[in-house]
């Protein structure tokens, strides 16, 4: 009973009893491994729900991300590369600008439904490219377009448009600078005493400030008597100067300006400006002066005059290829055998005849007489000196009938005079 009872009495508590510590613990572990398992059911189920929205969140963010990816693929059309020709445009220029259209998939080709290009500021003169065709993987095209710099200076960003048949446009910005700079030309070195007759070096200087190179630079002379004509110079790039060399050789003295013309391209497009040079021309100290000297004219028929006399070389350098002919003036015109005179060559202190042959009709008193001479340098030159004919009558057919008139008459005369005189001494 003791132990019935004991073993009853304690079946809710753990007691020294063998047998009822073993029950009562047993019960007692039990039920706390029943709380136990129903304590990790829960929280595991927490678990579950927590990590079930979690893959729920980077399923959806990788699809997402697959989307954005498919996306990206859409617009995988790119412009890798752009140039601009000339780099640097002037106000009026036309230039061209070449992009490079990419195709960055590596799996399918894309198809080009428009390539075009857009400014507000710069006009631009090519029509879009339509219907342009599948570019494959990785595969490139150019396109070129045509611009003009109507607006002011400055930096301008014209944008190129690509458009693809799944409608998605690429957009790409290029920049374009208009500078108006000119190049520029100055004299460089000119002498400050210039003589008729002596030859003179002129040396002008050739610059760009440019941002960019000048091609087919070259300089012009537009004034005679410059030698070469043009001067050559190519390529100048920017921040570069060339020094050119003219002869110049005047043939009057005075104030004479020389002209010029500074040609230059900018990419296609021709630009030039003017250099003016004023030079006072001064008396020659040295050279050639040729002088007339014992000018006699002689009637040779009707209206008909024969020129001769001497001409001197009185400067220090010797005359070549000396010419003397008669000029041109209203009322007078050079006669055979003698034309034009050739003298040759006349060194210093030396002299030679001439014999020129001239018809003067109408009130002409003076003959034109053109000198021509070259210097050592070949340089042509030219002087008129004037001579006079005077009013010089000339014998005709009637006056000569009217002189042998008056002979016959005045030998009459001194017949009757002389018989009269013959006869009273007769008388006598």
């Amino acid at each position: 009973m003791l132990a019935a009872g004991g073993v009853l009495g304690n079946s809710g508590s753990c007691n020294s009893n063998g047998l009822g510590k073993s029950f009562g613990c047993s019960v007692f572990n039990n039920s706390c491994s029943v709380f136990n398992n129903s304590s990790n059911i829960s929280t595991w189920r927490r678990t579950f729900a927590m990590l079930s929205f979690l893959l729920l969140v980077v399923v959806a963010w990788g699809m997402t991300g697959c989307a954005h990816a498919e996306d990206a693929q859409k617009s995988a059309i790119m412009v890798t590369d752009y140039w601009v020709s000339p780099e640097v445009l002037m106000q009026g220029d036309i230039g061209t600008v070449t992009v490079t259209v990419k195709n960055m998939e590596m799996a399918r080709s894309v198809y080009l439904k428009e390539v075009c290009m857009l400014s507000r500021e710069i006009e631009v003169l090519s029509k879009p490219f339509l219907n342009v065709g599948r570019l494959g993987p990785g595969e490139s095209i150019t396109f070129t377009f045509t611009v003009r710099a109507t607006c002011p200076d400055g930096i301008y960003y014209p944008k190129i448009l690509v458009e693809t048949e799944e409608a998605e446009t690429v957009r790409y910005s290029i920049p374009v600078q208009v500078d108006s700079t000119p190049l520029t030309i100055s004299v460089e070195n000119v002498p400050e005493d210039i003589f008729v007759g002596e030859r003179t070096e002129i040396k002008l200087a050739v610059g760009n400030p440019r941002l960019n190179a000048a091609t087919g630079v070259r300089v012009v002379a537009e004034s005679e008597n410059i030698v070469p004509s043009e001067v050559f110079i190519g390529e100048l790039p920017p921040d570069e100067a060339g020094v050119i060399s003219f002869n110049f050789t005047p043939q009057m003295m005075g104030v004479c300006v020389l002209n010029f013309r500074l040609e230059f391209r900018n990419g296609d497009n021709s630009h030039s400006m003017v250099l003016n040079v004023p030079l006072n021309v001064a008396e020659s100290k040295k050279g050639v002066e040729l002088v007339l000297t014992g000018i006699e004219v002689e009637a040779t028929g009707a209206n008909s005059f024969k020129i001769t006399g001497d001409i001197n070389n009185a400067g220090l350098e010797a005359a070549r290829s000396v010419v003397m002919r008669v000029g041109t003036a209203e009322g007078v015109e050079g006669v055979h055998p003698y034309k034009a005179y050739f003298v040759g060559l006349l060194n210093p202190d030396d002299f030679s005849s001439f014999e020129l042959h001239v018809k003067a009709t109408g009130s002409v008193s003076e003959v034109p007489l053109v000198i021509e001479y070259k210097d050592e340098d070949g340089n042509l030159f030219s002087k008129i000196e004037y001579v006079s004919i005077g009013q010089r009558a000339v014998p005709t057919a009637s006056s000569e009938g009217t002189h042998a008139l008056m002979v016959v008459v005045l030998v009459a005369v001194a017949s009757v005079v002389a018989g009269a005189i013959a006869y009273s001494w007769k008388r006598k």
